[in-house]
C-alpha cells in the first residue's frame, strides 16, 4: 500500500499517462486525435482529484451491484501497523512516526507548490500586461472577417460559447494567439508584409477553436498539475504532449473537409509562423499557432495533418475505459493511515491488536481482569484477591509468560495490555517486562 496520498495520485496520474504513451503507435492509426486529447485530460483527473480517498465508497458502490465482490477489502486486519497509525485516547491525540514523517513531507511539497503558483501568475500577469501594452485595433477588413470567421466557428451561436472575444494587434506579439479564460483575447502581430486574407481565416479559425474547446483551462490546469506533483518528472513530458495535442486536434478541425491544396498551403503558413515567431517561455500560458520552440513539434504536426487515421469509436472506447481502469486500481492501492480511539492511555508502545468483529470475539472469555499464562498456555489468575494470605518469602521468577492486563470503561469499551512477564512459582507474583501489545474492543466482549 502507498502511504502517501499525494504520492499514489502521482503514481495514478503517471499510470494512464504511460499508458498513453506506450499506446501512442497504435492509437495514431486507430483513435482520432479527440479521444487522444481525452485521454490526456484523464490522466490530469487523475493527478488532482483525491481518487484514492473514495477507495472505500467506491467498493461499496461496486458491492451494491456485485455482493460479496470485494469485502475482504472492507475487513480491517486484527493488526494494525503501528507505523502507519494515527491514536486517540484520553486527553492526547498521538501520531506514529511514519505518519510524522508523511505530514511534513506534504507539507514541504506544500510550500513549494505554493511558490511555484504565485511564480506562475506572476508571469502570467507580467506577459498579458506586455502584450496588451501599445495594442491597437485591427483594422477593418480584419475586424469584419474576424466576425465572419467568429460566427463560422460557433463562438455566438447557441450551442457555442456565449461570450465576446476581443481581437487586438500588439508590436509585442511574434505570431497569434488566443490568451484568457474568462475573458479571451486574440492578440496578433502588426505585421510588417500583408498576410493574403486566406491566411488570417487560417489563424482566426485555429485561435477561436482553442478557445471554443476550452484548451486554454485545460492548459493552465496542466500546469497546476506541474505545481502540485513538481518532482514527477511524467508531469512535464505530459504538459508539452497536451500543448501538441490541442494543436494538432484544432489543426484537424480548421482542416476537416479541406483539400490537399488547402492543406498545404495551411502548413506553409505554420512554417511560416514558426519561422518569424521567437521562443520565449510565454508559450505555456497562451495557445497559439506557432507557440513552440521545438522542431519535432511542427514536424508532427505536418505528419498529423497527412495522416490518414482510421477512427475504430468502439476501440477508443474499450481503450480509454482500459486505461482508467488501471489508474482507477493504483488509485486505490492507497491505504490512509488507520485511527484508534477509545479508552487508552499515553503508553501504548508495542504491537497493537484492534478487534472490531465481535462475532469472534464473543469466544474471548478472560479468567478475570488480571492472570498470567505461561510459554505452555497454562492460565494463572493474579488478581488482588487471590493474593491475600501469600506468606513472606523470596521470589522464585521461574515461570516465563505473559502477564494481562484488562480494563473497561464506562462507554463499554475495554483494553487488554500484555506484557512480558515472570511468575513467581510460590506465590504468583509477577515481574512485569515490556509492553508487548494492547488489544482494544469497541464493545467490551469478555
Amino acid at each position: 500500500m502507498f502511504p502517501s496520498l499525494l504520492f499514489t495520485m502521482s503514481v495514478a496520474g503517471s499510470t494512464v499517462f504511460l499508458l498513453y504513451i506506450l499506446a501512442y503507435p497504435f492509437t495514431k492509426k486507430y483513435v482520432s486525435l479527440k479521444w487522444r486529447y481525452r485521454i490526456l485530460k484523464i490522466a490530469i483527473a487523475f493527478y488532482l482529484i483525491p481518487v484514492p480517498i473514495c477507495k472505500y465508497l467506491i467498493i461499496d458502490i461496486i458491492n451494491c451491484f456485485f455482493p460479496g465482490f470485494w469485502e475482504k477489502n472492507r475487513q480491517i486486519s486484527e493488526t494494525i501497523d503501528m507505523e502507519y497509525v494515527i491514536m486517540i485516547g484520553r486527553g492526547f491525540v498521538n501520531f506514529s512516526s511514519s505518519v510524522r514523517r508523511m505530514l511534513f513531507v506534504v507539507l514541504i511539497a506544500g510550500i513549494i507548490s505554493l511558490a511555484m503558483i504565485l511564480w506562475r501568475l506572476i508571469q502570467y500577469w507580467k506577459w498579458k500586461k506586455i502584450c496588451g501594452a501599445d495594442s491597437k485595433k485591427p483594422l477593418d477588413w480584419e475586424q469584419e472577417l474576424f466576425i465572419k470567421v467568429k460566427k463560422e466557428t460557433g463562438i455566438k451561436k447557441e450551442t457555442g460559447i456565449k461570450k465576446d472575444v476581443e481581437l487586438i494587434s500588439s508590436a509585442y506579439c511574434r505570431s497569434p494567439m488566443a490568451s484568457g479564460t474568462l475573458s479571451s483575447i486574440l492578440i496578433f502581430p502588426i505585421w510588417k508584409d500583408k498576410m493574403e486574407a486566406d491566411s488570417y481565416e487560417y489563424m482566426f479559425r485555429h485561435e477561436l477553436i482553442h478557445i471554443k474547446h476550452h484548451d486554454l483551462l485545460t492548459k493552465y490546469i496542466a500546469l497546476l498539475v506541474m505545481a502540485v506533483h513538481w518532482y514527477n518528472p511524467f508531469v512535464y513530458i505530459m504538459f508539452h504532449e497536451i500543448s501538441a495535442m490541442s494543436e494538432m486536434y484544432c489543426d484537424s478541425i480548421v482542416l476537416s473537409g479541406k483539400g490537399e491544396k488547402e492543406r498545404r498551403t495551411y502548413c506553409d503558413l505554420i512554417l511560416t509562423l514558426a519561422a518569424q515567431n521567437e521562443y520565449t517561455g510565454k508559450e505555456k500560458f497562451f495557445a497559439g499557432m506557432a507557440n513552440s520552440g521545438r522542431k519535432n513539434m511542427y514536424k508532427r504536426r505536418i505528419l498529423e495533418m497527412k495522416r490518414q487515421t482510421k477512427h475504430k469509436a468502439a476501440l477508443s472506447v474499450i481503450m480509454t475505459v482500459l486505461i482508467c481502469m488501471a489508474g482507477g486500481m493504483t488509485a486505490l492501492a492507497y491505504d490512509s493511515p488507520h485511527t484508534v480511539s477509545g479508552p487508552l492511555e499515553n503508553d501504548h508502545d508495542g504491537d497493537f491488536t484492534f478487534t472490531r468483529d465481535l462475532a469472534k470475539t464473543e469466544q474471548m472469555k478472560l479468567p478475570s481482569d488480571f492472570y498470567f499464562t505461561d510459554d505452555s498456555g497454562n492460565f494463572y489468575d493474579t488478581s488482588e484477591s487471590d493474593r491475600n494470605n501469600r506468606t513472606i518469602h523470596t521470589h522464585e521468577f521461574s515461570i516465563h509468560g505473559i502477564w494481562n492486563h484488562h480494563k473497561k470503561d464506562e462507554k463499554g469499551e475495554c483494553v487488554v495490555k500484555s506484557y512480558d512477564a515472570f511468575l513467581c512459582s510460590v506465590c504468583w507474583a509477577v515481574k512485569v517486562g515490556e509492553l508487548e501489545k494492547t488489544v482494544l474492543s469497541i464493545s467490551c466482549p469478555h
